[in-house]
């Protein structure tokens, strides 16, 4: 992925961008993974290149191990990560994904993402096992479906769930599926959405006090 950028989305045949959290793999297995669904490129969206945890997945020798075998690999959150540095981003202590959202550097994250995804099949890798839980799904996935983007989640078991199916999950946690007998009005799929994401956001979306670096 070249540091072009771009406003609209490729033409191709295929439109999809896949993820994965690297949560309970190994290098060898997440890589298995990759190879099993033709991944040629991942965009490391991480917002710190190394883990207290996952030694395994440090960037500067990740990186290296992924080239190595053939698959191009790029650090990108600076731009994309899910705990950024600014305070600013923090209103009442929790990260705003909106005011992310809206940063030219995140924009031009996509807009990378956008000119790779012509050349690349592109995974986009963080840490969380569970999509739901993850900037990946509740940021980074909205701005590339308005684009046009479908996007293919590999969990734990090497399975794989659509973004549909995903939201669906993230309804059915934040919104429940029960008709309501009282309504007046036919339900706002729309609206049930946007409500779901706010209330998934507010579950798991960072914490300033957790997330930013005191130096």
């Amino acid at each position: 992925m070249d540091e072009n950028t771009h406003t609209k989305a490729p033409s191709g045949p295929e439109k999809i961008i896949w993820t994965v959290g690297y949560a309970g793999h190994d290098r060898d297995s997440l890589l298995s993974l990759f190879r099993a669904y033709d991944i040629t490129a991942v965009a490391d969206i991480r917002t710190f290149r190394g883990s207290s945890y996952w030694k395994d997945f440090d960037a500067s020798t990740f990186g290296p191990f992924l080239r190595e075998n053939g698959i191009a690999y790029v650090f990108m959150g600076d731009v994309l990560g899910g705990k950024p540095q600014d305070p600013a981003l923090y209103p009442n202590g929790q990260l705003d994904y909106d005011r992310v959202a809206a940063k030219p550097e995140f924009q031009g994250g996509i807009d990378r993402l956008l000119s790779g995804a012509g050349r690349y099949r592109i995974c986009l890798m963080c840490a969380e096992k569970d999509p739901l839980d993850c900037h990946r799904t509740l940021l980074i996935a909205p701005a590339l479906k308005a684009l046009g983007f479908d996007l293919r989640h590999l969990v734990a078991d090497g399975q794989v769930e659509s973004q549909t199916d995903a939201e669906a999950r993230m309804l059915a946690i934040n919104v429940g599926d029960a008709p309501d007998l009282f309504a007046t009005a036919t339900p706002d799929p729309d609206a049930e959405y946007k409500l779901a994401l706010h209330r998934q956001i507010t579950r798991v979306a960072p914490k300033a006090e957790d997330a930013i670096k005191r130096r």
